[in-house]
This record gives structure tokens, C-alpha cells and sequence, in this order.
């Protein structure tokens, strides 16, 4: 889908969603988290699927949200007003013990990864974006997408622009290319990101590296 960029929101709207982001901010339970971001179609849902694997296996606690279910429905919501949905549900995640969190967003400019990163407001927290040549994603959407869905050749254009854009986006920590790779193998890359960060515990307050 396409999401409506930032900066076009309302002031109004978006003090409410940073009003949650601070009540988020003021409860310090959770520790660090995952945002995994990318252009539609570099795998980020699959990736998700395949590190959540991991971790349980691992043992390690976590939670898991897919910020695009936030603003999914017609019409789509505005970046002010997932975010502002965003924040309350990382509360409602700490408030229920979560200490890592794994947070899929499509981030289309740096001002929405930064409301991102402001709605999480962890203590520790790593921006790893899932990289695809325009072609792949296309590709990628096309097979996913049903036909008779009226957005999807818009989808499959701006997904294009966005498999070059969204990379370059300042604030990314680690670029991980999908291109004829696996969803495990580039979750165990993005697993031994958060390993070296120390970002991993077990249930047992054993820190996996």
C-alpha cells in the first residue's frame, strides 16, 4: 500500500501520536528492539516469520508486530495516525513484560523512521532494512497480489522507487540484501546483528552473542 508521507500530516495529529510516544517512553520495561524495514516486497514478513523461529528456539522472549496491520483498511490510514497506534501498542507490550520487540514498518522517508523510532523509544534499538533490486520486488508483489485488487499496479510502480530509495534512508543501521537468498538465512543475519548488540536474552537472563 501507499502510505501517506509524514510530513503531510497535521500538527495536531501528530503531538497525539508523540503524547503516546512519551507514555510509551516513561515505562522502562522494555529494553530494545528491531525495526526491520524495506520497500514492499524485500521480504520483510517472511524474514519476521523466519527470526521468530529462530528465537524461539533460541528462547529468547520476544514480541513481534507488523505496523502495516495498524494502518490497513480503506482508507489507509495517515503515518500520524499508525504511529500514534504504534506507540500504544509497544505500551501495551511492555505493560505485558515484552523487553524485545520486533517491529516491521514500511518506511518511505526519514521523518517516518524517525516517528518510528519515537513511537518505540527503546532503550536499545537497531534499524536493519531489507534490500531488493526493483525488479525482484516487482516480481515479488505480482505472484503476492491478487488481480482483481485495484491497487496493485500501483503498488508494484512505487514499490519499484522504493527499492531504491528506502535504503538510502539516513538513520538505517544494517542493509541486508534479499536477492535470491533464503528468509532463514537473512534471519540469521539479522539475528547475529542483535547477538553482537547483545540484544539477546533467554528466559534465563542469559545473553546469547
Amino acid at each position: 500500500m501507499i502510505e501517506e508521507q509524514l510530513p503531510d500530516s497535521s500538527p495536531a495529529a501528530v503531538a497525539q501520536w508523540a503524547r503516546s510516544a512519551r507514555r510509551a517512553r516513561d515505562n522502562p520495561s522494555m529494553s530494545s528492539a528491531l525495526v526491520l524495514t524495506g520497500a514492499p516486497g524485500s521480504g520483510k514478513s517472511s524474514v519476521l516469520d523466519a527470526l521468530s523461529t529462530l528465537l524461539e528456539i533460541d528462547g529468547v522472549p520476544f514480541g513481534a508486530i507488523e505496523s502495516e496491520e495498524l494502518a490497513r483498511g480503506l482508507p489507509w490510514l495517515a503515518t500520524s495516525e499508525w504511529l500514534r497506534q504504534l506507540a500504544a501498542v509497544i505500551g501495551l507490550q511492555r505493560d505485558a513484560g515484552r523487553e524485545l520487540l520486533l517491529v516491521v514498518a514500511t518506511t518511505e522517508t526519514q521523518g517516518a523512521l524517525e516517528g518510528v523510532i519515537d513511537a518505540i523509544s527503546a532503550d536499545d534499538l537497531v534499524v536493519v532494512c531489507l534490500s531488493s533490486s526493483p525488479n525482484v520486488v516487482a516480481e515479488r508483489i505480482a505472484n503476492r497480489e491478487p488481480d482483481a485488487w485495484p491497487g496493485k499496479g500501483a503498488l508494484i510502480a512505487h514499490a519499484r522507487e522504493l527499492a531504491e530509495s528506502v535504503p538510502a534512508i539516513a538513520g538505517i543501521d544494517v542493509v541486508l540484501d534479499t536477492d535470491g537468498r533464503l528468509a532463514a538465512d537473512v534471519a540469521a543475519d539479522v539475528r547475529d546483528v542483535l547477538g553482537k548488540r547483545g540484544m539477546l536474552t533467554t528466559r534465563d537472563r542469559h545473553t546469547l552473542g
